[in-house]
Protein backbone atom coordinates (compact mmCIF):
# COMPACT_ATOMS: atom_id res chain seq x y z
CA UNK A 1 0.00 0.00 0.00
CA UNK A 2 1.13 3.36 -0.98
CA UNK A 3 2.12 5.98 1.72
CA UNK A 4 2.73 9.56 1.91
CA UNK A 5 6.65 10.38 3.16
CA UNK A 6 7.90 12.26 6.14
CA UNK A 7 10.81 13.74 7.48
CA UNK A 8 11.03 11.21 9.86
CA UNK A 9 11.10 7.96 7.76
CA UNK A 10 13.35 9.06 5.04
CA UNK A 11 15.00 5.62 4.34
CA UNK A 12 14.54 2.62 3.36
CA UNK A 13 15.65 -1.38 3.73
CA UNK A 14 19.03 -1.28 1.16
CA UNK A 15 17.92 -2.58 -2.39
CA UNK A 16 14.43 -1.93 -1.77
CA UNK A 17 12.07 1.24 -3.21
CA UNK A 18 9.20 1.83 -0.68
CA UNK A 19 5.87 3.24 -2.84
CA UNK A 20 4.67 6.51 -1.49
CA UNK A 21 2.23 8.86 -2.51
CA UNK A 22 2.83 12.93 -3.62
CA UNK A 23 2.42 15.08 -0.77
CA UNK A 24 -0.13 17.78 -1.91
CA UNK A 25 1.56 20.71 -3.79
CA UNK A 26 2.20 23.22 -1.53
CA UNK A 27 -0.39 26.32 -2.07
CA UNK A 28 2.12 29.25 -1.44
CA UNK A 29 5.90 30.11 -1.07
CA UNK A 30 7.03 31.43 2.11
CA UNK A 31 6.67 34.95 2.75
CA UNK A 32 9.65 37.45 2.34
CA UNK A 33 11.89 36.53 5.20
CA UNK A 34 14.38 39.56 6.17
CA UNK A 35 17.45 40.03 8.88
CA UNK A 36 17.90 42.83 11.17
CA UNK A 37 20.63 43.47 8.77
CA UNK A 38 18.26 43.60 5.95
CA UNK A 39 15.37 45.41 7.48
CA UNK A 40 17.41 48.31 8.56
CA UNK A 41 19.11 48.27 5.27
CA UNK A 42 15.44 48.23 4.04
CA UNK A 43 14.02 51.30 6.05
CA UNK A 44 17.68 53.12 4.60
CA UNK A 45 17.36 52.37 0.88
CA UNK A 46 13.48 52.90 0.85
CA UNK A 47 13.58 56.78 2.56
CA UNK A 48 16.20 57.44 -0.37
CA UNK A 49 14.61 55.79 -3.43
CA UNK A 50 11.40 56.99 -1.71
CA UNK A 51 12.70 60.96 -1.47
CA UNK A 52 14.17 60.45 -5.07
CA UNK A 53 10.91 58.69 -6.14
CA UNK A 54 8.63 61.66 -5.47
CA UNK A 55 11.35 63.88 -6.92
CA UNK A 56 10.56 61.76 -10.05
CA UNK A 57 7.56 62.27 -9.81
CA UNK A 58 7.52 66.25 -8.94
CA UNK A 59 9.35 66.39 -12.32
CA UNK A 60 7.39 64.02 -14.59
CA UNK A 61 4.13 66.19 -13.39
CA UNK A 62 6.16 69.22 -14.54
CA UNK A 63 6.25 68.27 -18.28
CA UNK A 64 3.47 70.52 -19.21
CA UNK A 65 5.12 71.83 -22.55
CA UNK A 66 4.95 67.85 -23.92
CA UNK A 67 2.88 68.12 -27.04
CA UNK A 68 0.15 65.08 -27.41
CA UNK A 69 2.28 63.13 -29.19
CA UNK A 70 5.34 63.40 -27.39
CA UNK A 71 2.77 62.20 -23.65
CA UNK A 72 1.71 59.25 -25.77
CA UNK A 73 6.02 58.17 -26.41
CA UNK A 74 6.42 59.00 -22.85
CA UNK A 75 4.05 56.41 -21.53
CA UNK A 76 4.89 53.78 -24.17
CA UNK A 77 8.61 54.19 -22.58
CA UNK A 78 8.04 53.58 -19.50
CA UNK A 79 7.18 49.97 -19.95
CA UNK A 80 10.22 49.81 -22.15
CA UNK A 81 12.66 50.81 -18.98
CA UNK A 82 11.47 47.28 -17.13
CA UNK A 83 13.27 45.55 -20.05
CA UNK A 84 16.11 47.69 -20.55
CA UNK A 85 17.21 47.84 -17.13
CA UNK A 86 16.58 44.20 -16.41
CA UNK A 87 19.16 43.47 -19.36
CA UNK A 88 21.52 46.23 -17.50
CA UNK A 89 21.31 44.54 -14.47
CA UNK A 90 21.50 41.00 -15.39
CA UNK A 91 25.12 41.97 -18.17
CA UNK A 92 25.66 43.46 -14.67
CA UNK A 93 26.21 40.31 -13.18
CA UNK A 94 27.73 38.17 -16.15
CA UNK A 95 30.09 41.57 -16.51
CA UNK A 96 31.15 40.58 -12.84
CA UNK A 97 31.31 37.47 -13.83
CA UNK A 98 33.55 37.71 -16.91
CA UNK A 99 35.72 40.08 -14.43
CA UNK A 100 36.85 36.89 -12.11
CA UNK A 101 37.61 34.78 -14.98
CA UNK A 102 33.53 33.47 -14.83
CA UNK A 103 32.43 31.79 -18.36
CA UNK A 104 29.25 32.82 -19.66
CA UNK A 105 26.29 29.97 -19.35
CA UNK A 106 23.11 31.61 -19.61
CA UNK A 107 21.06 35.49 -20.02
CA UNK A 108 17.62 35.46 -20.16
CA UNK A 109 15.41 39.00 -20.54
CA UNK A 110 11.83 39.33 -20.53
CA UNK A 111 11.17 36.54 -23.62
CA UNK A 112 14.92 36.31 -24.91
CA UNK A 113 17.15 34.09 -24.05
CA UNK A 114 20.93 33.40 -24.62
CA UNK A 115 22.31 29.68 -23.66
CA UNK A 116 25.59 28.48 -23.76
CA UNK A 117 24.99 24.89 -24.90
CA UNK A 118 26.95 21.96 -26.21
CA UNK A 119 27.42 23.55 -29.91
CA UNK A 120 27.93 26.96 -28.51
CA UNK A 121 25.89 29.67 -27.23
CA UNK A 122 22.08 29.73 -29.05
CA UNK A 123 19.32 32.55 -29.12
CA UNK A 124 16.02 31.60 -28.75
CA UNK A 125 12.84 32.49 -27.05
CA UNK A 126 11.85 31.89 -23.13
CA UNK A 127 8.97 29.83 -22.39
CA UNK A 128 9.87 29.70 -19.06
CA UNK A 129 7.65 32.31 -16.62
CA UNK A 130 9.77 31.29 -13.67
CA UNK A 131 12.81 33.23 -15.66
CA UNK A 132 10.93 36.01 -17.29
CA UNK A 133 11.99 38.24 -14.62
CA UNK A 134 15.75 38.29 -15.83
CA UNK A 135 18.58 35.80 -15.22
CA UNK A 136 22.14 35.04 -16.06
CA UNK A 137 24.59 33.03 -15.18
CA UNK A 138 27.97 32.15 -15.23
CA UNK A 139 30.40 30.18 -12.98
CA UNK A 140 34.35 30.03 -13.55
CA UNK A 141 36.14 27.05 -14.46
CA UNK A 142 37.65 26.12 -11.31
CA UNK A 143 36.82 26.57 -7.82
CA UNK A 144 39.84 28.75 -6.31
CA UNK A 145 38.97 31.51 -4.09
CA UNK A 146 35.34 31.05 -5.30
CA UNK A 147 33.28 32.41 -2.59
CA UNK A 148 34.89 35.93 -3.45
CA UNK A 149 34.79 35.64 -7.16
CA UNK A 150 31.33 34.32 -6.69
CA UNK A 151 30.22 37.73 -4.35
CA UNK A 152 32.19 39.90 -6.86
CA UNK A 153 29.67 38.20 -10.25
CA UNK A 154 26.69 38.85 -7.66
CA UNK A 155 27.23 42.18 -7.12
CA UNK A 156 27.61 43.28 -10.55
CA UNK A 157 24.09 42.97 -11.03
CA UNK A 158 23.15 45.72 -8.35
CA UNK A 159 26.27 47.72 -8.89
CA UNK A 160 25.07 48.05 -12.44
CA UNK A 161 21.78 49.27 -11.34
CA UNK A 162 23.06 51.71 -8.98
CA UNK A 163 25.32 53.07 -11.93
CA UNK A 164 22.38 53.45 -14.51
CA UNK A 165 20.94 55.23 -11.69
CA UNK A 166 22.86 57.80 -11.26
CA UNK A 167 23.85 57.92 -14.73
CA UNK A 168 19.98 58.88 -15.84
CA UNK A 169 19.62 61.42 -13.00
CA UNK A 170 23.20 63.37 -14.32
CA UNK A 171 21.39 63.03 -18.09
CA UNK A 172 18.30 64.65 -16.10
CA UNK A 173 19.88 67.52 -14.40
CA UNK A 174 22.55 68.44 -17.52
CA UNK A 175 19.07 68.26 -19.82
CA UNK A 176 17.29 70.81 -18.26
CA UNK A 177 13.83 71.07 -17.38
CA UNK A 178 13.47 73.35 -20.71
CA UNK A 179 16.10 71.99 -23.31
CA UNK A 180 14.26 68.66 -24.23
CA UNK A 181 11.16 67.68 -22.05
CA UNK A 182 10.61 64.44 -23.26
CA UNK A 183 14.29 63.57 -23.24
CA UNK A 184 14.46 64.57 -19.28
CA UNK A 185 11.24 62.31 -18.44
CA UNK A 186 12.60 59.54 -20.89
CA UNK A 187 15.67 59.60 -18.54
CA UNK A 188 13.47 60.00 -15.06
CA UNK A 189 11.98 57.15 -15.64
CA UNK A 190 14.61 54.75 -16.45
CA UNK A 191 16.65 56.40 -13.42
CA UNK A 192 13.61 55.26 -11.47
CA UNK A 193 13.05 52.18 -12.75
CA UNK A 194 16.85 51.04 -12.13
CA UNK A 195 16.56 52.54 -8.48
CA UNK A 196 13.94 49.96 -7.48
CA UNK A 197 15.70 47.20 -8.92
CA UNK A 198 18.98 48.22 -6.89
CA UNK A 199 16.86 48.42 -4.23
CA UNK A 200 14.58 45.43 -4.44
CA UNK A 201 18.07 43.15 -4.75
CA UNK A 202 20.41 44.48 -2.87
CA UNK A 203 18.28 44.31 0.33
CA UNK A 204 19.01 41.31 1.99
CA UNK A 205 16.21 39.16 1.65
CA UNK A 206 14.51 35.36 0.67
CA UNK A 207 11.45 34.77 -1.20
CA UNK A 208 10.02 31.85 -2.52
CA UNK A 209 13.18 29.66 -2.37
CA UNK A 210 15.34 32.26 -3.43
CA UNK A 211 17.99 34.47 -2.22
CA UNK A 212 18.59 38.03 -3.35
CA UNK A 213 21.74 39.15 -4.34
CA UNK A 214 22.07 40.90 -1.03
CA UNK A 215 21.62 37.92 1.11
CA UNK A 216 23.84 36.20 -1.31
CA UNK A 217 26.37 38.82 -1.11
CA UNK A 218 26.48 39.06 2.64
CA UNK A 219 26.19 35.01 2.84
CA UNK A 220 29.49 34.43 0.70
CA UNK A 221 31.64 37.45 2.21
CA UNK A 222 30.70 36.93 5.98
CA UNK A 223 31.84 33.03 5.90
CA UNK A 224 30.99 30.35 8.25
CA UNK A 225 29.42 27.55 7.76
CA UNK A 226 26.54 28.92 5.57
CA UNK A 227 29.17 30.25 3.46
CA UNK A 228 31.11 26.69 3.24
CA UNK A 229 27.82 24.48 1.91
CA UNK A 230 27.34 27.20 -0.65
CA UNK A 231 30.57 27.05 -2.39
CA UNK A 232 30.35 23.51 -2.25
CA UNK A 233 27.28 23.77 -4.11
CA UNK A 234 29.17 26.18 -6.22
CA UNK A 235 31.95 23.52 -6.66
CA UNK A 236 30.05 20.62 -7.56
CA UNK A 237 27.85 22.77 -10.22
CA UNK A 238 31.52 23.88 -11.59
CA UNK A 239 32.67 19.95 -11.89
CA UNK A 240 29.50 19.40 -13.69
CA UNK A 241 29.38 21.66 -16.07
CA UNK A 242 32.77 20.62 -16.78
CA UNK A 243 31.63 16.86 -17.92
CA UNK A 244 32.06 15.45 -14.33
CA UNK A 245 28.54 13.26 -14.06
CA UNK A 246 26.70 12.51 -11.00
CA UNK A 247 28.24 9.02 -10.35
CA UNK A 248 32.07 10.75 -9.91
CA UNK A 249 30.85 13.52 -7.71
CA UNK A 250 33.41 14.20 -4.87
CA UNK A 251 31.57 12.46 -2.04
CA UNK A 252 33.55 15.02 0.78
CA UNK A 253 32.07 18.36 -1.10
CA UNK A 254 28.34 15.96 -1.37
CA UNK A 255 28.59 16.24 2.26
CA UNK A 256 29.93 20.01 3.04
CA UNK A 257 27.03 21.04 0.23
CA UNK A 258 24.31 19.76 3.14
CA UNK A 259 26.03 21.00 6.25
CA UNK A 260 24.94 22.54 8.22
CA UNK A 261 21.37 20.24 7.26
CA UNK A 262 19.63 23.08 8.66
CA UNK A 263 16.11 22.39 6.07
CA UNK A 264 17.25 25.41 3.67
CA UNK A 265 17.19 25.56 0.16
CA UNK A 266 20.94 25.35 -0.31
CA UNK A 267 20.62 22.23 2.13
CA UNK A 268 17.97 20.70 0.67
CA UNK A 269 19.80 21.53 -3.39
CA UNK A 270 22.77 19.58 -1.91
CA UNK A 271 20.23 16.43 -0.86
CA UNK A 272 19.07 17.02 -4.18
CA UNK A 273 22.60 16.64 -5.68
CA UNK A 274 23.51 13.55 -3.73
CA UNK A 275 20.08 11.85 -4.79
CA UNK A 276 21.52 12.60 -8.47
CA UNK A 277 24.67 10.68 -7.46
CA UNK A 278 23.06 7.68 -6.35
CA UNK A 279 20.70 7.47 -9.16
CA UNK A 280 23.26 7.35 -11.28
CA UNK A 281 24.89 4.73 -9.50
CA UNK A 282 21.71 2.58 -9.15
CA UNK A 283 21.63 2.89 -5.11
CA UNK A 284 17.64 3.48 -5.64
CA UNK A 285 16.87 3.50 -1.54
CA UNK A 286 19.80 6.10 -0.69
CA UNK A 287 18.44 8.13 -3.95
CA UNK A 288 15.13 7.62 -2.55
CA UNK A 289 16.05 8.69 1.17
CA UNK A 290 17.68 11.71 -0.18
CA UNK A 291 14.54 12.64 -2.44
CA UNK A 292 12.42 12.11 0.79
CA UNK A 293 14.71 15.06 2.75
CA UNK A 294 13.99 17.14 -0.42
CA UNK A 295 10.67 16.96 -0.44
CA UNK A 296 10.15 17.39 3.33
CA UNK A 297 11.40 20.77 2.36
CA UNK A 298 9.82 20.99 -0.12
CA UNK A 299 8.19 24.25 0.36
CA UNK A 300 11.29 26.18 0.33
CA UNK A 301 12.00 25.08 -3.26
CA UNK A 302 11.24 27.68 -6.11
CA UNK A 303 8.61 26.41 -8.08
CA UNK A 304 10.76 24.89 -10.98
CA UNK A 305 12.98 23.12 -8.43
CA UNK A 306 9.53 21.58 -7.05
CA UNK A 307 8.88 20.31 -10.44
CA UNK A 308 12.08 18.50 -10.78
CA UNK A 309 11.98 16.72 -7.37
CA UNK A 310 8.41 15.55 -8.28
CA UNK A 311 9.18 14.46 -11.65
CA UNK A 312 12.44 12.66 -10.41
CA UNK A 313 10.87 10.74 -7.62
CA UNK A 314 7.88 9.24 -10.57
CA UNK A 315 11.37 8.73 -12.52
CA UNK A 316 12.49 6.74 -9.62
CA UNK A 317 9.98 5.11 -8.47
CA UNK A 318 9.45 3.99 -11.64
CA UNK A 319 12.72 2.64 -12.72
CA UNK A 320 12.59 0.04 -9.08
CA UNK A 321 9.36 -1.35 -10.38
CA UNK A 322 11.18 -1.61 -14.05
CA UNK A 323 14.36 -3.40 -12.35
CA UNK A 324 12.12 -5.24 -9.80
CA UNK A 325 13.57 -3.25 -6.77
CA UNK A 326 10.10 -3.28 -4.41
CA UNK A 327 6.71 -3.61 -4.62
CA UNK A 328 6.20 -3.48 -8.76
CA UNK A 329 2.15 -2.80 -9.05
CA UNK A 330 2.31 -0.55 -5.91
CA UNK A 331 5.38 0.97 -7.40
CA UNK A 332 3.87 1.88 -11.02
CA UNK A 333 1.28 3.78 -9.24
CA UNK A 334 2.87 5.39 -6.83
CA UNK A 335 5.00 6.90 -10.10
CA UNK A 336 2.20 7.71 -11.77
CA UNK A 337 0.65 9.83 -8.95
CA UNK A 338 3.50 11.69 -8.84
CA UNK A 339 4.23 12.24 -12.32
CA UNK A 340 0.42 13.71 -12.54
CA UNK A 341 1.65 16.33 -9.62
CA UNK A 342 4.55 17.02 -11.37
CA UNK A 343 3.55 20.16 -13.85
CA UNK A 344 5.59 20.89 -17.32
CA UNK A 345 9.16 20.54 -15.93
CA UNK A 346 9.64 23.53 -18.27
CA UNK A 347 12.90 24.45 -16.89
CA UNK A 348 14.05 21.27 -17.79
CA UNK A 349 12.03 18.99 -20.60
CA UNK A 350 14.28 15.94 -20.21
CA UNK A 351 13.89 15.68 -17.00
CA UNK A 352 9.71 15.74 -17.55
CA UNK A 353 10.19 13.28 -20.87
CA UNK A 354 12.58 10.72 -18.67
CA UNK A 355 9.76 10.32 -15.86
CA UNK A 356 7.28 10.09 -17.98
CA UNK A 357 9.08 7.05 -20.64
CA UNK A 358 9.89 5.31 -17.00
CA UNK A 359 6.49 5.70 -15.90
CA UNK A 360 4.94 4.30 -19.34
CA UNK A 361 7.22 1.40 -19.28
CA UNK A 362 6.44 0.45 -15.11
CA UNK A 363 3.01 0.55 -16.84
CA UNK A 364 3.98 -1.91 -19.59
CA UNK A 365 3.01 0.52 -22.52
CA UNK A 366 6.45 0.34 -24.24
CA UNK A 367 5.54 2.11 -27.21
CA UNK A 368 4.38 4.88 -25.65
CA UNK A 369 7.05 4.67 -23.60
CA UNK A 370 10.11 4.51 -26.67
CA UNK A 371 8.30 7.35 -28.23
CA UNK A 372 8.81 9.63 -24.35
CA UNK A 373 11.98 8.31 -24.30
CA UNK A 374 13.07 9.45 -27.81
CA UNK A 375 11.30 12.94 -26.93
CA UNK A 376 13.59 13.21 -23.90
CA UNK A 377 17.14 12.36 -25.94
CA UNK A 378 15.90 15.16 -28.47
CA UNK A 379 14.90 17.78 -25.45
CA UNK A 380 18.33 16.62 -24.00
CA UNK A 381 20.64 17.39 -27.28
CA UNK A 382 18.49 20.77 -28.41
CA UNK A 383 16.96 22.11 -25.00
CA UNK A 384 19.22 21.22 -22.38
CA UNK A 385 20.29 24.50 -20.35
CA UNK A 386 23.82 23.28 -19.35
CA UNK A 387 26.50 23.90 -21.96
CA UNK A 388 27.61 20.10 -22.01
CA UNK A 389 25.91 17.22 -22.50
CA UNK A 390 23.95 15.06 -19.54
CA UNK A 391 25.66 11.75 -19.88
CA UNK A 392 23.60 10.50 -17.24
CA UNK A 393 20.17 11.55 -18.49
CA UNK A 394 21.16 11.03 -22.45
CA UNK A 395 21.97 7.00 -21.05
CA UNK A 396 18.90 6.61 -19.35
CA UNK A 397 16.70 8.06 -21.55
CA UNK A 398 18.78 5.75 -24.37
CA UNK A 399 18.62 2.46 -22.49
CA UNK A 400 14.48 3.59 -21.61
CA UNK A 401 14.41 3.20 -25.51
CA UNK A 402 16.02 -0.04 -25.51
CA UNK A 403 13.82 -1.74 -23.10
CA UNK A 404 10.91 -0.08 -24.33
CA UNK A 405 11.83 -1.95 -27.61
CA UNK A 406 13.14 -4.71 -26.84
Amino acid sequence: MATTPSPTSVSAPVGTVVACLPPPTPAAVPLMRRSLLGMGLAVVLGAMFGYFGIQVGRQLTELKSLVPAERVLLVLWLPLTWLITVAWHECGHLLGGRWVGGRFLLLVIGPFKWVRTVSGVRFGLNRSLNASGGLAASLPSDDRDLRRRMAVMVAGGPGASLVLMLAMAAVAMAIGPQAWPLGRGMALALGAMSGLIFVVTIIPTQMGGLKSDGLRIYTLLRGGPAAEREAALLSLTIASLGGVRPADYDPVKLAAATLPDDGSVHALYGHFSAFHRHADRREYAEAQSRLDRVMAGEVELPSFMREMARAEYAWLLAMAAVEGVGDREALARAARSWLTSTGAVAFDPATRHRAEAAVLLAEGRRTEAAAAARAGILAVETRSMTPVRNRFAAEVLADLVRRAEG
